[in-house]
């Protein structure tokens, strides 16, 4: 029975150490340095569709999403649709 138990837990000693190797090796490998660029990469243009030229930095959830799907700022969209600024 002893035997037993000590496979199971060497087992998974096992999986564990495997799982941290790999963890490990995407911080240094060039499918790691891949990954972390990819996910810069989209936090960057997300950033960027969210910044309106001339107010800046919007919620995503105050942009007005126009019939083409291009996000605009609501004071953007305000100013387009009363033709003022108030």
């Amino acid at each position: 029975m002893n035997p037993a138990f000590l496979e199971s837990a060497l087992f998974i000693a096992l999986l564990v150490v495997v799982g941290a190797l790999l963890v490990s090796a995407l911080g240094w490998t060039p499918v790691g340095k891949r990954l972390r660029q990819t996910a810069n990469r989209r936090r960057i243009e997300r950033e960027a569709e969210l910044t309106c030229p001339v107010h800046g930095l919007q919620r995503e959830e105050d942009l007005v999403r126009l019939t083409s799907g291009e996000p605009l700022c609501p004071h953007c969209y305000k100013e387009a649709v009363r033709g003022y600024v108030d």
